[in-house]
């Protein structure tokens, strides 16, 4: 069965401050700014000009979320943090594997369809600019302050190794996350959600990509199309190059 995001969002609530999170930087937001900022976490935003951004909600007004209900980061300390220790969630594959169905959020990147699953999805929004990393790879287009969290701008493109052309621009962000890191997913438009059972979904799916499938965990039959599964894990576990 499908469904419009209008139709699921509006009847949702969703928690975009972690639990237990107090304003204090997560040990991978920690991570991320010692790998791309080198520097501590308050000068790090200071120098990068890293303002709060005005983000515009698209397609899902249950995500709305005002700036007030998440509280801005706080700098810990004076001193370059050493290592922080990433607190991994449940892995999200065996989840998705275990779980009789599944609500998936689907977006175009170029003309090719992906799904994202809803439980990592923290809200959908028009496309912003980025300050850009100079030490970033290609596919990390750069890092917003959203609603006061480090949230770095991923290319989806040049991750699937799809090309860009004039004509498919990315223009809106799927904001996910994971394992303590918010990070927004680039894409060119927001299609539909679906409810898939498991008789739906291939697992297996070395043999039907052409895409570089390290960042797809399965396949979503729709008719005769087959439909990625994005494994927003395995981004976050590549923009930490953990």
């Amino acid at each position: 069965m499908i469904k419009t995001p209008e139709e699921y969002f509006q009847d949702q609530e969703f928690e975009t401050t972690p639990p237990g999170d107090k304003g204090q930087f997560t040990p991978a937001e920690l991570a991320f700014m010692q790998k791309y900022l080198g520097m501590d976490q308050a000068a790090a935003l200071k120098k990068l000009g890293l303002e709060p951004v005005q983000p515009q909600a698209v397609a899902a007004p249950g995500l709305n979320v005002p700036s007030s209900a998440v509280p801005p980061a706080a700098a810990q300390g004076k001193g370059r943090p050493a290592g922080p220790v990433i607190e991994r969630e449940p892995d999200l594959g065996e989840q998705l594997r275990n779980a009789p169905e599944l609500q998936l959020v689907s977006f175009y990147v170029g003309s090719q369809e992906f799904t994202v699953p809803i439980m990592t999805v923290q809200e959908v929004l028009r496309y912003m600019p980025p300050t850009r990393l100079p030490t970033a790879p290609s596919f990390i287009a750069g890092v917003v302050n959203l609603r006061g969290r480090v949230t770095p701008l991923v290319r989806l493109r040049d991750l699937l190794g799809i090309p860009s052309t004039k004509e498919n621009q990315d223009q809106f962000i799927v904001v996910c996350r994971r394992h303590g890191l918010q990070l927004g997913l680039m894409i060119e438009a927001v299609h539909t959600m679906y409810r898939a059972t498991q008789d739906m979904i291939d697992w297996a799916i070395e043999s039907h990509l052409g895409v570089n499938v390290d960042f797809i965990s399965g396949l979503m039959k729709s008719g005769d199309e087959l439909i990625g599964i994005i494994s927003v894990d395995h981004i976050v576990d590549s923009v930490l190059q953990i």
